[in-house]
């Protein structure tokens, strides 16, 4: 991996040194999650799909919907869904309003896998940057990121 004492040395431009070490940190952040998950036989973007669907639950969302929520990109949301259903901590059924779509609701034995993962996620990412920002720096950090969506 290319550390940023290197790119110090040919970008020397604030920007240059925040886009470097913005993508250095994403970097070093999924591959600690992915450690994290792997003797749960979870990826990043299964956790994020069993998080949604936690939120929602009792309540079933469509594929659609679950997509929409991403954080983490996964380009087929109906293989990712496939692999949770393999699983036991989702379940699909057809829609009663919309014979089209599917409803897909998380399981009793998905919400236990969920919390009992959140928790190692979390421990993973430094309890979400607690142990290196104060609050308001994690403020602050969200107010920038916010700013350069694209």
């Amino acid at each position: 991996m290319l550390g940023i004492e290197n790119i110090k040395k040919t970008h020397t431009s604030a920007h240059a040194l925040s886009y470097f070490s913005l993508v250095q940190r994403s970097g070093l952040i999924e591959m600690r999650m992915k450690a994290a998950l792997k003797p749960y036989d979870l990826t990043h973007s299964q956790l994020n799909v069993l998080h949604i669907l936690a939120n929602s639950y009792p309540e079933p969302m469509t594929s659609k919907a679950i997509k929409k929520k991403l954080i983490v990109a996964s380009p087929d949301i109906t293989r990712l869904l496939d692999r949770l259903v393999r699983k036991e901590w989702v379940y699909r059924e057809t829609c009663e309003s919309n014979r089209r779509e599917l409803d897909i609701t998380i399981t009793e034995t998905g919400l236990k896998v969920f919390f009992d993962v959140h928790a190692v996620a979390k421990e993973a990412t430094g309890d979400y940057f607690k142990n290196s920002l104060s609050k308001e720096e994690a403020v602050q950090l969200y107010k920038l990121l916010k700013k350069i969506q694209f």
